[in-house]
């Protein structure tokens, strides 16, 4: 089983059916306020489509702790583990003995054999068309829950490590050096894959 970590590391996850959870959060018993998985240690695993959440949690406005164990399954539905914390912790230690160990999205590497970017470079954002919902700030810049651009819509993805290496995928458009967009599926390729 994986060290503790910041929750908000192992997201976001992707399910096998394509749905993500990007964010995570839970409120404080004592005050009521969100806690965000930025304020919670522990681990994430993916094991059968569903994603089981073992933290301990810290409110950052009464600085109450208190524990998180749930398992979030496909439809994005979170459903309370009842089993008692120590019987749950060494469950999950057990069911991921023979697993690898889970991504922490923050932790790049610089490689001085990066590949050359294949996707979509754009410098300028006045080349796209930026959507209205901003999902928040990066390096000062807003991060636009989608892009267009030729045509083609590009859903946010993440965000350029602080190396400023990154091989894109030919899917992939990077926007203004910093954000990361990955283009969005035709519904009508979806309907004709499955």
């Amino acid at each position: 089983m994986a060290r503790p970590e910041q929750i908000s590391r192992y997201l976001p996850v992707t399910f096998p059916n394509g749905i993500k959870v990007r964010r995570f959060g839970k409120h404080c018993p004592h005050c009521h306020a969100m806690v965000g998985a930025e304020s919670m240690l522990g681990s994430a695993h993916l094991l059968q489509d569903r994603l089981y959440l073992h933290a301990e949690a810290t409110c950052r406005h009464c600085h109450t702790h208190f524990p998180i164990a749930c398992v979030i399954t496909p439809d994005k539905h979170v459903h309370r583990v009842l089993l008692p914390a120590w019987l749950f912790r060494l469950w999950l230690k057990l069911a991921t003995r023979h697993q690898p160990q889970p991504v922490l999205h923050d932790e790049w590497e610089e490689t001085d054999n990066t590949p050359a970017h294949k996707g979509v470079i754009v410098e300028d954002s006045s080349q796209v068309t930026l959507s209205d919902d901003i999902l928040g700030r990066f390096q000062d810049l807003p991060i636009n829950a989608w892009v267009e651009y030729q045509g083609q819509r590009f859903v946010f993805e993440r965000a350029m490590p602080p190396s400023g290496q990154w091989p894109l995928s030919e899917s992939q458009l990077l926007l203004a050096g910093w954000l990361i967009y990955q283009q969005e599926k035709d519904p009508l390729d979806q309907a004709s894959a499955s």
